[in-house]
């Protein structure tokens, strides 16, 4: 699939395809798109991911156009994701990412969208090429602290709400007026309602951008130690095995919470 690609947030893709329409865009069928449309040799396919790819000669000379039809927004927005916490091996990495109207237009040409959707070349990549500009703080909690506070708190999502907290009240501090937005890990919102707390958050663009972000630190991670990903069988073997020989050391290898 070649062409130009850019990211769409969910809650504009309807009016996107109205404006389309209504200067003189056809829509076609395309199997596997949420639509597509068509006008003098320019073809756009929106996918259910948020990805609208752009074909056509015309292509380059329109992408402007749609980038203004997109609707840039007017004030800062902030999404957070973790990485890391279904791995036996690694640290917990928890990002949010603050995207400015400056640049905003910029990360939708990034295309961005749920790490796990793309190779992990990928996420690195895309990683590097937001923080060439964009905003972000990162927390990387290493497994043995990880693991300490495991024991005193005896629940993930409990530790992830302190975590994110002491992420997000700095900067809801310094930004007071911007939209807050978290992929939900647990059933009750923990922050209150001036965070938007919902599963599937990567559908939302700083969420997406936060996503990639803390997953390419902990790949990073996991790449210098030549560790596996995952909790496969196979991981679960060889962690019971590392921490058998040496629990001192493993532990701060592994989440030992997870054997």
């Amino acid at each position: 699939m070649s062409g130009l690609t850019l990211k769409v947030p969910e809650e504009l893709q309807e009016a996107l395809l109205r404006e389309l329409l209504s200067v003189g865009f056809r829509k076609r069928e395309v199997p596997g798109t949420k639509w597509s449309v068509s006008k003098e040799g320019v073809h756009l396919l929106l996918y259910p991911s948020g990805t609208l790819l752009l074909q056509g000669k015309g292509a380059p000379l329109f992408k402007d156009f749609l980038l203004s039809k997109v609707g840039l927004p007017q004030r800062c927005s902030v999404g957070c994701d973790e990485s890391g916490k279904g791995d036996v091996f690694g640290p917990l990495v928890l990002c949010c990412a603050l995207l400015r109207p400056d640049y905003y237009a910029k990360v939708l040409e990034l295309n961005l969208k749920d790490c796990k959707r793309i190779k992990d070349e990928e996420v690195l990549r895309k990683a590097d090429l937001y923080s060439s500009f964009g905003e972000h703080t990162c927390k990387v909690v290493e497994p043995q602290e990880l693991n300490a506070m495991h024991r005193q708190v005896g629940n993930l999502n409990r530790l992830l709400d302190r975590l994110y907290g002491e992420l997000l009240e700095p900067l809801r501090a310094e930004h007071p007026f911007a939209d807050f937005f978290v992929d939900a890990y647990s059933s009750k919102n923990p922050f209150g309602d001036w965070v938007v707390f919902e599963p599937g958050g990567e559908k939302r663009l700083p969420v997406a951008v936060a996503s990639v972000l803390a997953r390419a630190e902990f790949l990073k991670w996991l790449k210098k130690r030549q560790l596996p990903k995952g909790s496969s069988p196979e991981v679960m073997t060889l962690a019971r095995e590392l921490h058998r020989k040496d629990p001192v050391e493993s532990a701060k290898l592994l989440k030992t919470f997870f054997l």
